[in-house]
């Protein structure tokens, strides 16, 4: 059995390594036609031809690492965030039935299937609403986990929602965690907070089709809209690609103030493209630039906040200027009392408890792209120069990134060095020797 495995192995080994000169070929063709930047693109793209490059990615025989390592060549080529390579023969097929079913009969019933399957996990992710509430103070909380491209599947929910936040005076609108999503649901969500009339907040830019188009704000979106509101928006270091699109579109238009961490810094909006049987390519080739600054926020420096502050203080940061913000605008109302709410929101602040030392783990430390620092018995740590960010103290030598990407940190000493495990909860830990 043993020796059939192997057999297998040294089989399928060998495939990968004779296509993958082929694979980056096709690459590089794509990235030459289709990325957003045609100057960029020419770059790129003779970066990858080049017999030195292709002659040490022929020498990775693992299908994930060959992967891992032309997406990060691409990164750095490139300048861009959203652009890697992806080893996933199962997606390879569902994308490769989408595209058949443009002018296959045959294929139309089972795209239909997956995309079925798709709206349900999606309805099951309630199409990013993470959290809707009205807080003390008649202030809404609105948290989005992801931006879903589901726009007629996902209306009545958004409809549910907005209607909770119909009696609050200003709302917080949380995009700490939110990692992106689909460009397509722009119209409707920024459709609550844009307003009354339909608004062109954007023009789409797409250079491998030859093609510009304006993009509108939906004025008829169901439910209540709150674009007479003050607005207020929750970022962190990984709030990334579409969450950006939504926090500069609505500062851009005055409608919002941001309040939090600067954001990642991905601002293209990206496709899917097939390059082999078992790969597929993240294409940026859209570019969308808002419609009143005629650009948008700086690939790799994201968007600096309004307020700058942590991503854990940012939600009562936020709230004590909401109320701020009400009071003000309702100096003559005697019927509430915003000063006795943000003497509680105040108190609930300060319960932020403060992170215990690791045994003489002191000064800075860099694992690499991770660096840590204690600082007044707090643990912070900053991925790829981006805001530091205080983590949560989980006990037992654990500590937790609680943003977009989230992850648990802990750390052992060895001869060589300090070694760092990182934990996700969906694959096994990196561990990775301090630089």
């Amino acid at each position: 059995m043993i020796r059939f495995l192997v057999l297998i192995l040294m089989t399928y080994t060998g495939s990968i390594a004779a296509n993958t000169a082929q694979e980056i070929d096709e690459i590089a063709r794509i990235v030459k036609a289709q990325f957003v930047s045609e100057a960029v693109a020419k770059k790129v793209a003779d970066d990858l031809v080049k017999p030195s490059f292709q002659s040490k990615m022929l020498t990775i025989d693992d299908p994930h690492e060959f992967a891992k390592q032309l997406t990060e060549a691409l990164r750095i080529a490139s300048g861009d965030n959203h652009i890697g390579v992806v080893y996933s023969p199962s997606d390879v097929q569902r994308y490769r039935v989408r595209e058949q079913a443009k002018t296959s009969i045959s294929a139309q019933s089972q795209q239909a299937i997956n995309r079925a399957k798709e709206v349900e996990e999606s309805a099951l992710a309630n199409f990013g609403i993470q959290q809707v509430r009205v807080l003390d103070g008649q202030v809404g909380y609105l948290e989005m986990s992801y931006f879903d491209g589901f726009v007629d599947e996902s209306a009545p929910v958004f409809e549910a929602a907005m209607n909770m936040l119909a009696g609050s005076k200003a709302i917080i609108l949380d995009l700490r965690r939110n990692g992106g999503g689909n460009s397509r649901i722009l119209p409707l969500f920024l459709g609550y907070f844009l307003g009354p009339e339909s608004i062109h907040f954007a023009t789409k830019t797409e250079r491998w089709k030859h093609t510009s188009e304006q993009l509108f704000t939906m004025a008829d979106v169901r439910g209540h809209r709150h674009f007479d509101k003050p607005l207020f928006i929750l970022t962190s270091g990984t709030t990334f690609s579409l969450a950006e699109h939504v926090t500069y579109h609505l500062r851009a238009f005055n409608r919002a103030v941001v309040v939090g961490e600067r954001t990642y810094g991905g601002g293209k909006a990206f496709d899917p493209i097939i390059v082999s049987d078992d790969f597929y390519l993240r294409m940026p080739r859209v570019d969308i630039v808002n419609a009143i600054t005629k650009t948008m926020y700086e690939e790799g420096k994201g968007i600096t906040p309004d307020v700058e502050t942590t991503a854990q203080a940012a939600f009562y940061k936020a709230y004590l200027l909401a109320l701020s913000t009400l009071k003000e605008l309702n100096n003559e109302a005697k019927e509430f009392d915003y000063e006795w709410v943000k003497r509680v929101v105040r108190a609930q602040a300060k319960t932020i408890q403060t992170q215990p030392t690791l045994s003489a783990f002191t000064g800075r430390h860099r694992f690499a792209n991770y660096e840590f620092e204690f600082r007044q018995n707090e643990l912070w740590m900053s991925y790829r120069e981006l805001p530091w960010v205080k983590l949560v103290n989980l006990e037992h030598g654990y500590f937790f990134d609680d943003r977009a990407i989230q992850r648990q940190f802990s750390f052992s000493k060895t001869n060589d060095g300090w070694l760092l495990s990182v934990y996700f909860a969906d694959r096994l830990p990196e561990v990775i020797l301090e630089n």
